[in-house]
């Protein structure tokens, strides 16, 4: 899978180009920068593209729900892993991660808009 090559030093990227509904896959973050990286990779959202724009189909953790984690630093060069399972019932179609706590580096704040995965397919 290629890199997303957004600005900054950190590169998300999931293990497959293609999904069925159910999948479980990995999504990886790579530091290219020189310095460390402080991430979390569960605040996150599961967006479609649907007629030209994204739509959030799934949004990490659930409302309501309390999330207890500590930011984690990535070496420059390592990277970090996170699991996730997809729904059975997804509709097919063309989706991303977007991912709202990793930062360019140690003490910089995560983008406002977050940090986004490759595009990958859900087929049936």
């Amino acid at each position: 899978m290629s890199e997303v090559l957004g600005p900054g030093p950190a590169a998300l990227t999931t293990d497959r180009a293609a999904y069925r509904p159910g999948d479980q896959g990995t999504m990886t973050l790579r530091n290219r920068g020189s310095e460390e990286l402080r991430f979390d990779l569960c605040p996150r959202q599961l967006e479609r593209l649907c007629g030209g724009r994204w739509i959030v189909t799934e949004r990490l953790p659930y409302p309501g729900e309390g999330f207890a984690t500590e930011l984690c630093r990535l070496a420059p060069g390592a990277t970090a892993d996170a699991s996730f399972r997809l729904a059975r019932g997804l509709a097919c179609g063309t989706y991303r991660w977007r991912f709202f706590g990793v930062g360019d580096r140690v003490g910089a704040p995560a983008p406002d808009g977050g940090r986004l995965t490759n595009r990958f397919q859900v087929e049936a």
